[in-house]
């Protein structure tokens, strides 16, 4: 139809990347590569402290729901969010276990 313009969805393959920069993580008994971030993080000058999170594949993330055990360099974490980015990745918030 004249005048109608296709949206495309952008998909990156990103598994080149992963295996390059990613970490290993176990999610239930499933071995992934992911980012993994850890950083300090401050809020209004009154509370302070690390923010797990792991930013996977849509189709890795898909193995996990909230409350599950994930495994990132020997740490155990808990899925506490779970936030698809509607780019074909999904970062998932962590906490201590």
């Amino acid at each position: 139809e004249e005048g109608r313009a296709e949206i495309m969805a952008f998909v990156e393959d990103t598994a080149a990347f992963m295996a390059d920069f990613g970490a290993d993580v176990i999610i239930g008994a499933t071995a992934v590569r992911g980012l993994f971030d850890n950083g300090y993080q401050e809020a209004f000058g009154l509370v302070s402290g690390s923010s797990p999170a792991v930013l996977l594949p849509d189709a890795s993330a898909s193995l996990a729901a909230v409350g599950d055990s994930v495994i990132v360099g020997g740490h155990s974490f808990a899925v506490t969010a779970i936030e698809p980015d509607g780019t074909g990745m999904t970062r998932l918030r962590l906490e201590s276990a």
